[in-house]
């Protein structure tokens, strides 16, 4: 038995982008009205979400539809990251151009800067569907785990770019050493996610957002 269709999948995480496009949350809310208006965005979005919610679906098993939610929002952290930190760390300038080279070599860092944001719109936006996603089928513990990896990711990807960014400059970075144990802290939560850690258990429920 397939628990949750395509069609369902499809419609819960359009329904979430246009939810949120309409909502005045300054930072969820700017993304998803970013995606809206630019059909061409929207149009690739919306294919490669279409994509990944067949796999979904073709999930025969309450948990392998789970996991498998839950592997695609990881992807979309890891997705979204680079644009994430160099906003939240406000990387402008020679730092950002250093930093976009470091991912996308000789590019222009310019054209590699629009190419990214595509990225981020598409990837962040997924990242919220999912979200509602897991929510709807009850997998609330896997939901924590997901905020907790990308806090911990976050901290990781961040240290990564700043030592990245030093050694180009052939300067020394003082939390060198420390990039091993972040990684290894936030390999260990993403074994524990698609380990299947904390599933829900008990009688599968769908939940109806509206009724």
């Amino acid at each position: 038995m397939i628990y949750l269709t395509k069609q369902r999948l499809m419609l819960e995480s359009e329904t979430t982008i246009h939810e949120r496009a309409a909502s005045g949350d300054l930072t969820v809310g700017q993304v998803c009205r970013q995606l809206v208006k630019q059909p061409d965005f929207y149009s690739l979005w919306r294919s490669r979400h279409d994509k990944r919610m067949v796999t979904v679906a073709e999930r025969a098993r309450r948990d392998r539809q789970i996991l498998a939610l839950r592997s695609f929002h990881l992807q979309q952290i890891h997705r979204s990251a680079l644009v994430r930190y160099l906003r939240e760390h406000m990387v402008t300038g020679a730092d950002r151009d250093l930093t976009l080279q470091e991912f996308y070599g000789v590019m222009d860092t310019r054209r590699a800067a629009l190419a990214e944001h595509k990225t981020y719109l598409i990837s962040a936006s997924s990242q919220l569907c999912t979200n509602r996603l897991l929510d709807l089928v009850g997998d609330h513990r896997g939901l924590k785990l997901l905020q907790d990896y990308q806090g911990i990711y976050n901290e990781y990807f961040a240290m990564f770019c700043d030592n990245a960014r030093a050694a180009r400059r052939d300067s020394a970075y003082l939390l060198h050493g420390l990039i091993p144990d972040a990684k290894a802290e936030a390999e260990a939560v993403r074994e524990r996610i698609l380990g299947g850690h904390g599933l829900p258990s008990g009688q599968f429920a769908i939940k109806h957002y509206g009724s």
